[in-house]
Order: structure tokens, then sequence, then C-alpha cells
């Protein structure tokens, strides 16, 4: 069975709830998760008269929206058990002055862009970003960003799921192969960044001479 005919046999039932399960990973943060697929599902059903373009938005909003809820909270009541060096690697300087020039326009902008949605997300929840107000602005974004993406796969989707299902394999070899450059990569950076820096510096211990025998 091809992906085509896949997605059009699929239960709506079914979709809306992987709709939602999969943006809601993808809301908290998590990176790698695939949230275009059902997207481009749903636009499918839309075509076939099987749902609407106000359902397929609304399951991708529920889903988008209580991820980043999750995260927030992950990090504001969960993150005590972390590392502290881990947790400042996840965020980072930048994320953390950005949000506090910009915060609200940051958290809207956040939740379309994969870059900036996690470490957002870690730093509005370990910093203590007000909830009422980051829910509101979590809520805003994530219908910017479902609204939008879910209407262009709509339009394109027909077209768009014969070429997905014929180049699938070219695809993610192509995505792997990237992402293994990446990561080499940023590990040749590291170590020549490293290498420039050179040794840690020795601590100054002061030497104390024994006294002299009388």
């Amino acid at each position: 069975m091809t992906l085509f005919a896949w997605v059009g046999n699929l239960d709506p039932t079914v979709l809306n709830a992987a709709t939602a399960a999969l943006l809601a990973l993808e809301g908290a943060g998590i990176p790698g998760i695939p949230g275009v697929l059902p997207m481009l599902a749903q636009g499918r059903m839309i075509h076939a008269g099987q749902t609407t373009l106000a359902a397929a938005i609304t399951w991708g909003v529920l889903g988008n929206w209580t991820g980043s809820l999750l995260g927030y909270a992950t990090w504001r009541w969960g993150a005590r058990w972390l590392p502290d060096a881990w947790r400042a690697r996840v965020a980072g300087e930048r994320t953390a002055s950005l949000l506090a020039r910009s915060g609200p326009g940051l958290i809207v902008v956040s939740r379309s862009l994969g870059s900036l949605r996690t470490p957002v997300t870690v730093v509005a929840g370990t910093s203590g970003y007000p909830l009422a107000r980051y829910a509101a602005l979590s809520l805003l974004g994530a219908g910017v960003h479902v609204g939008v993406w879910q209407t262009l796969l709509w339009k394109v989707g027909p077209a768009l799921l014969p070429q997905v299902a014929r180049w699938g394999r070219e695809l993610v070899i192509v995505v792997a192969v990237i992402a293994v450059s990446a990561w080499f990569g940023k590990c040749l950076v590291g170590r020549r960044q490293r290498v420039q820096a050179g040794p840690p510096a020795e601590p100054n211990i002061p030497t104390v001479n024994p006294p002299r025998a009388p």
C-alpha cells in the first residue's frame, strides 16, 4: 500500500489523536518530531471530506499548546534534579538575555522555530516566567504556527504526498547524511576550540619551606 492510500484509509479519530500527540511532543521542545506528517494527513482528510480545516487546526493547536505547557512545567519544577552544566548548555545565555528583553514576541515566534522552541521553553521554565502569561503567549504562537502550516499543507498536500511516497527513501538518506555531517563538523569545531584554548591553567599553590633545624 502506498503512503497516499494509507493516509486516505486512516480513521479520522485515530488521526486526530495522533496529530495532538505528535504536536504535543513537538511543542514540548523534543527535537526531531515530524509534526508536519500528521498535518499532511489532515490535509488529505480535508480533501476527502472526512474532516474540516477548522477541526484539523483545533487538534493541532491543542496538541502544540499542551506540549508547550508540559515542557514549561517539566523545566520549572523538574529541572532541580538535572545537572547544572547540562541545564545551562540546553538553555544558553543568549536565549536567557533575549527572553529578558523581548519575552512575549520570542515565546510566540518560538512555537514556529525549532531552533528556538527548546531553549525558550527551558529558559521560561527555569527562570520562573509567569505561567499565565506564558500559557497565553504559547496559545497565540501555537495558533499561528499550526494555522499557517495546516492551511499550506491542505493546499499543497494532495500534490506533495505522492512525491513524499516516491522520494521517501532518498529523503531519509539525505537527512541522515546531513545530520551525521553536522554532528561531525560540530565535533571538529569543538575539538579545535579546545586545542586553541590550551590546557587548563594549573592552580597557583604557594610553596611552604620546611622549618630549619636548630
